[in-house]
């Protein structure tokens, strides 16, 4: 858990003080179990960034958004799946001052590019990221998007049914993976229940 602080970062479970953004902090983050974390390890990639959310994009009056001076004053925790959460917010700190709609249990799910007025989009990309990506904001001021817990699960549950579409449009179009013998590099032989395709790829009934 960690609280924003001027330009460091302090730790409270440890007391220390972190300055190097750059280095790997999970082993010391709070993380909150999620079933979704499974799901984006199976796929092997973030699938809470599809194509549209890979990209700098401008803030528009659907998000629920922050403008906040440096430091921050706010508590953030990462989730198993990566979501980075609001765990507290000083009511002494510049969040709590700014006028927005800042809540305990937010989730970020954007924040300032480095130069400009765009956001990246920060679903699943984890506390490290989204850490580093306010100390390199350019200026005093950072953008911060959000959602609350029901509005990030409704986008996480869509972003699921889509990995699920793309991956079964993929195996419709290109066929199962086929699976090599260790030793041989050969194609093994399909497991009964599955029809041969053309060059050695398999399909379920």
């Amino acid at each position: 858990m960690f609280f924003i602080n001027n330009v460091n970062i302090i730790n409270h479970r440890k007391n220390q003080k972190i300055t190097n953004l750059d280095k790997p902090c999970k082993g010391i983050t709070h993380r909150k179990s999620n079933a979704l974390a499974t799901i984006k390890c199976d796929y092997n990639y973030n699938i809470f960034l599809d194509g549209k959310n890979r990209a700098k994009r401008s803030v528009t009056n659907q998000d629920r958004y922050a403008i906040v001076q440096k430091p921050l004053g706010l508590v953030l925790e990462e989730e198993e799946d990566g979501m980075v959460v609001i765990a507290n917010v000083d009511p002494k700190g510049n969040s709590a001052q700014s006028g927005f709609d800042i809540r305990v249990g937010d989730v970020v799910v954007a924040v300032s590019a480095t130069f400009g007025d765009e956001v990246w989009s920060t679903r699943g990309v984890g506390l490290d990221r989204v850490l580093k990506s306010i100390k390199i904001r350019s200026g005093d001021f950072v953008t911060i998007v959000l959602e609350s817990k029901d509005e990030n699960q409704d986008s996480k549950d869509e972003a699921s049914e889509n990995a699920s579409k793309r991956r079964d449009d993929a195996r419709e179009k290109f066929g199962a993976p086929v699976i090599l013998d260790p030793i041989t590099l050969t194609p093994m032989k399909p497991e009964s229940g599955k029809k041969p395709k053309l060059f050695g790829l398999f399909e379920t009934d």
